[in-house]
Order: C-alpha cells, then structure tokens, then sequence
C-alpha cells in the first residue's frame, strides 16, 4: 500500500477521457479535477469494494415481516412546550449560539421529521463499514461532512471531548450536577427528559441556559440514552459561552456506527432461521441513538422517487423546514434505490431553492483558493468536508474517505487509492491551492473508473461457490405469529363443543400412546399422535392422506354412531351420505381453495329447516351429498356401494354428528396451516427460490378463508338445531 505524500493531499487537475457517472454519451476528453489519492491505473493499490457488500442479505424487501426489535432513541418529534422553550431563549441567546456554530441546529430540532422505517432499513442494506459508504449497482454515494454542515452543525471548534480548563466553568457545572442529584432524590429514579425540561425550563435559573442545552444536547443531537447524562455537561457549557465546539464529525461518526450495527443485524437476520430466531428473541433486537432522520433528509434530497413534496420555506427558516412532517410511503424502497441510476441528484445543495442562501464555498464560478486556520470560515468549513480524516465520537472512532464519492461535491472521480494513514480531525488544515468547482458543475468519472466499477459490481454480485447462501422464511415475525394467534381463537370460540370434543379426543389419545397402546378404532389416530414424537407434523399428515383408506377428514365407518330412536333424542336424519374418495391432484386442489365451504361440508342450498315444534332439535338433511368419484391411486382405498352408499339413511345423534362436523373442518384447517408452514420451510431450504414470503401470506389468507367459511357452516347447523332462521 503506497503511503501518502505532502502532494498527494488536496486536489489535482489533469487531462482525462471523461464519461458520465452512468456512463451515458460519448466519452470526452477535457481538464478535470480529482480529490487525492487516486490512481490512474486499475493495477495500482485501489480501494477495492469489499466481497461482502452484496452477501448474507434477505431475499424480499418486507421489513414489516423481519423479525427486527429496533429502538429509536435519534428520532424522536419535538413537543410543543419545547418550541416555545427554543423561542425564548432564542431571544436571548441567538447571538451566542450563531458564535458557537449551533443557531440552525437548534432551530431544526423544532421540526417533526417523520421516521420512514423502511427508507432507513432500505438504505442500511446497501451500507458497507468498510468503505463508510452506500454501495448500490450504479454507483457510490454516502453521508458526508457537507451534508452535517447543511443541518447546521459545525465542521470547526474544539473536539467534543473538551475539557473544563477553568475554575469558573468547572463551578458552573457543580451547578448543574447539583440539580440532576436533586431531581434524582425527589424522584428516586434516573433524571429523564421531562422531569429535568420541568425543573430548569422557565426557572429563571442562573444555569437555565446550560440546562437548555444540556436538553438539546441528550435528545436530539447525542441521544445516548432517555436520561440526563453528566458527561454532555461540559459540551453544553462550552456551547452557552460561545465556543465553536465541531458536533458535525461527532454527529456523522454516531450516524456511521449506528448504519453499521444496522447492516450487521440485517445480515445476521439473513443466517438465522426460525428457530434460532425463537430461541434467542435478543439476536436481533438493536436500539439506534444516532439522529437517522439525517439519512432519510439526505435520501429526500438525492432520490426523486423517495422524495415526498417539500413545503415552501419561509424567510427565516432553515433547509429542514421543506420536510417538516411530510412523508411518501414507497412500497419497495430496495427497488427504488437499485434503480435510481438516471435520477440520482449527487449535488443537491447547489441548486437554487427560494429563501435558502449558499454557503459561499457554492460559488458562481471556479476558483483556487489558499486555505488556512486564519481564512475565511465557510472555505475551511468546504476544506474539512474533503480530507480524509478519523471522525472523534463519544467513545469511538470512524474513518472518513470522501475521495470515494468526489463527485457529491462537484468534483470528478476517478480511481480511489488505498489509505496508508489517516489525519487526526483536530489536525490543523492548510491548502496552498484548494480548487472551488462552479456551483452547477456537473462532475463526470474517468472511463477507467467506469471501468473498474461496472467489473466491481459483477464480481460482487456473482453467485460465489464458496458460500451458500440461504434463504430465510420471515413470516415468522410478530406479525404473522400473531395472525395465526387471531385465526386460533377464532376456531376456539366458534367450534364450541365440537372443539372440546376434539382435544378431549387428542388428550386421550396421547395418553394411549404413552403408555403405548394402540387403538385403531380411534377416529383422531392415536398412532399418528405417537408418530409426532419423531416424525414433523407436515409428514404425519402427508402419510395419513396418502394410506388412510378413507376419504380426507372422514371417520372409518365402524366409528359412525348406530342409529337411535327418532321419537326421544336429538335426531339428525341423513338421506344421502355419499362418501368420494378421489386423488388430490393439482386440479382438485384448486377446486378445493376457491370452494366457498369447508371440506366435507354441503352448500347452505342443501340445508332444511327444522321439524315441527313437536320434534325440536332434530334437523333432517335432505340434501347432504358427496359426489363419488373413482380414485386414480392404487395407495388409497376407496369406498364403494354399501352400508352408505345412495338410498340408505342413517339416523345418527344430531350432537355427536355436528361434533364430528366440526372437528373435520377444524382438522382440515390446522393440518392446511401446518401443512403450509411445512410446505413453506421445505422450498426455504434451497437456493434460488422465490416469492416464499408473498407465497405464505397467500397460504395465511387461504387459513383465514378456511375458518370464515366454518364460521359460517357452525353457525348455520346451530340455527337449524334452535329453530333459529
């Protein structure tokens, strides 16, 4: 790796063959400008693009079905006695804060931006740590210094890790301990927002102004945790004197961390599978303190197709308030940003907006510039955006490689180099010639770049052998476990009886098979409940279905109840019981999901009405008949003409006939639930396999279809038993 010389920091310019970033028109050859170090040959030491870019991600784009458990401390919306607080002490101390580089900052923290959990997830997807950037097919972009800079935070001052030096800010913040051990004492808890917003604001306190800022400081811009922290004492009062104190690194190196714990989650949420995920709820539970609604602001900026309409600003306002509760629902934003190639804005703070004014290192026309401590501070300000450098946080340490993305501030690009040593950010910037590009410059890439880039991209996202990659099922979120939960309690209290009937049934069984006795005679199978002791429920039901010599959710005939006495007991006559036991093919299963009923269930037109008052509870059905059909499989038995057959009547308890009626419907629904979630797992196992999600949540509607459907059959037996219409 070839360290970095004296020259090889700043900006050169030289003649190249240059091309669009997307590689549209003819090459040109012209004068650029590129931001160091950079490479003029593919052969040289290029910062190459991680392998791991592309790996370990979810197949489909459904955050609302991941089973991620994430807290957003960064982002939360202003309430309203805080605005009337920032009026107040904006009247105040507005100077002071313009001095200390914090004026817009605070004013933006009056604004409600609202979260867009799929944008940010959208977007932590394509992070790469390494590189500290946003990898998509078409190119590289990230969140840089400038664009802290546009949310008012200052690039210059002293580090965040400043001390007290002097007896009389030390004093100032024994003050302000003081208050936080008093409300602690009151409360007998940790101080929070609100209780400490309640003790200082309007207080008339000689700390008052601190204390605001200490506010400000735990909340919106350092979000560490929900409470009131000694350690951001000191920022606050170095801020309520007026010293520049640099948050923007600070802020960026929190934003960086924070999109890198993301992408680790996301792609550890790829390599566990149900399971795991069950087992251990906290492998992908995660809490964000980092302001994120500045990574959704600078999508807003830069994606058309994810940019919801911004308000007009008014005199006086900052860039923020264009955003100020607004949203746009984007149904697949991993779609959008793969395919945002064309309409991708890399300068956006360039352009004129109304009522917005540039910074002066947006300027009119190119220029060379000397660059010092003692020159102008928006120069330096642009001049910091562009060195490499390590961004100080509160604890940590990121890197900072903007000659990765040179074109995001009006400059051209071209390969970028590797990085032997990285400058400290307080490290004193000087430039004898810092090139200022023309504000509406549009920077091109060298045709090498271009190049390397596009073979880049092919490499990372060809199928490596060495990996398998696996795909997950994610319908096992919160969400889906909880429609299942709704579609159980459903079946319970609409079954009633029939249901009890069924795990008294099953409770019976298992004791059986316990004690290992085997009843073939038991209509639920208590030899198929031992079996699930080793064998998957989906395979026990496959193996029932394809060796039962019975028809799908019907009982062998010697359970069918004898025929009783129709003068004393609940009655249910039968005249037609036609019993068809056919092949389930493809066919056949679609006629079985688009049936509005039940299997084994007749249509409503085939139900009679009750018998006359003299002989309540008896229902006679008429109508109840199944259609016989040959059967294709040698496996399946078949019942032929007999004891049941057309033209024979049974007459079975009307009670012990609706029980078996709902215990088949309820059989049939949860062995169509579980044989989906079988099916589901078995096509996840393989690469290459699409839509499992959308094919679940096809397979959940057909449950929830299934179960209205014997809502209804249950309701209608009910009203025919009671005489009810």
């Amino acid at each position: 790796m070839e360290g970095l010389s004296k020259s090889d920091v700043g900006i050169v310019e030289r003649e190249e063959l240059m091309v669009s970033p997307s590689g549209d028109g003819e090459p040109t050859m012209r004068v650029a400008h590129f931001l160091q170090p950079t490479l003029t040959s593919i052969e040289g030491p290029v910062f190459e693009l991680p392998s791991s870019c592309f790996s370990s991600l979810p197949h489909t784009f459904e955050p609302k079905n991941w089973p991620l458990k994430l807290a957003f401390y960064g982002c939360s919306s202003p309430e309203e006695d805080w605005k009337i607080w920032v009026g107040k002490m904006a009247s105040l101390h507005e100077s002071t804060w313009k001095k200390a580089g914090i004026y817009e900052a605070i004013l933006n923290s009056t604004y409600s931006i609202q979260r867009n959990h799929d944008l940010v997830l959208g977007l932590a997807e394509k992070w790469c740590p390494e590189t500290k950037s946003f990898i998509f097919s078409w190119g590289e972009a990230t969140i840089t210094l400038e664009d802290m800079i546009i949310s008012g935070y200052s690039v210059l001052g002293s580090s965040v890790l400043s001390p007290l030096e002097t007896g009389e800010l030390a004093k100032t913040e024994e003050k302000m301990e003081l208050t936080r051990k008093e409300i602690r004492r009151t409360t007998g808890r940790k101080v929070d927002y609100c209780t400490w917003k309640k003790k200082v604001m309007d207080s008339g306190s000689e700390i008052e102004h601190e204390a605001f800022l200490v506010f400000w400081l735990s909340r919106f811009v350092f979000p560490v945790s929900k409470t009131i922290i000694k350690t951001i004492f000191p920022i606050a009062i170095h801020l309520a004197r007026g010293t520049r104190i640099a948050l923007a690194p600070a802020v960026l190196a929190h934003i960086y961390r924070d999109l890198s714990l993301l992408k680790e989650k996301i792609v550890v949420l790829a390599q566990l599978d149900h399971f795991e995920i069950e087992q251990d709820s906290n492998a992908l539970a995660i809490t964000l303190h980092s302001p994120l609604q500045l990574v959704q602001i600078w999508a807003w900026e830069r994606f058309l197709e994810l940019r919801p309409k911004p308000n007009l600003i008014q005199l006086g306002e900052s860039r923020f308030a264009q955003w100020h509760k607004t949203m746009l629902r984007v149904e697949n934003v991993r779609t959008v940003l793969d395919s945002a190639e064309e309409s991708f804005d890399w300068h956006p703070y360039a352009k004129t907006l109304k009522n917005w004014n540039f910074p002066k290192f947006y300027a009119e026309k190119e220029m060379w510039v000397s660059v010092d401590p003692d020159s102008c501070e928006e120069l330096e300000s642009f001049a910091r955006c562009l060195r490499i450098s390590k961004l100080i946080g509160r604890g940590f340490v990121e890197h900072y490689f903007p000659h990765r993305v040179a074109v995001q501030f009006g400059l051209d690009q071209d390969l970028p180099g590797c990085v032997a040593q990285i400058n400290d950010y307080g490290k004193p910037i000087s430039y004898e010639n810092l090139y200022v590009p023309p504000r509406l410059y549009e920077a091109d890439v060298t045709t090498r770049y271009l190049e390397w880039w596009k073979k880049s991209i092919l490499h990372l996202q060809s199928p490596k052998d060495c990996v398998l990659l696996r795909e997950r099922i994610f319908s096992s979120s919160k969400i889906t476990r909880k429609k299942r939960s709704k579609t159980a309690k459903r079946v319970n209290h609409f079954i009633g009886v029939g249901f009890s009937t069924f795990k008294m049934r099953k409770r019976r069984s298992k004791e059986t098979s316990t004690e290992k006795k085997e009843d073939d005679s038991d209509a639920s199978g208590s030899a198929g409940l031992l079996l699930t002791k080793t064998l998957p429920l989906s395979l026990i039901i496959k193996k029932e279905l394809n060796e039962s010599p019975f028809p799908p959710g019907f009982p062998p005939k010697t359970n069918l109840p004898e025929a009783r006495d129709t003068t004393n007991e609940d009655n249910l006559t039968i005249e037609k019981l036609l019993i068809s036991n056919r092949r389930q093919s493809d066919v056949g299963n679609k006629q079985l999901n688009d049936s509005p009923f039940p299997p084994g269930f007749p249509p409503k037109s085939n139900l009679v009405d009750a018998r006359d008052a003299n002989k309540e509870d008896n229902l006679t059905t008429k109508g109840l008949s199944i259609s016989s059909k040959k059967h294709d499989d040698v496996g399946n038995g078949q019942l032929g003409d007999g004891e049941y057959s057309s033209g024979h009547c049974q007459n079975l308890s009307s009670s012990k006939v609706v029980n078996e009626a709902m215990e088949t419907a309820l059989e049939g629904a949860i062995g169509s639930e579980t044989g989906s979630t079988s099916n589901d797992r078995e096509r996840s196992q393989g690469v290459g396999g699409d839509g499992n999600d959308h094919e679940s949540e096809i397979q959940e509607l057909q449950i929830e279809d299934r179960v209205s459907r014997l809502e209804r059959i249950v309701a209608e037996l009910k009203a025919a038993r009671f005489g009810h219409k």
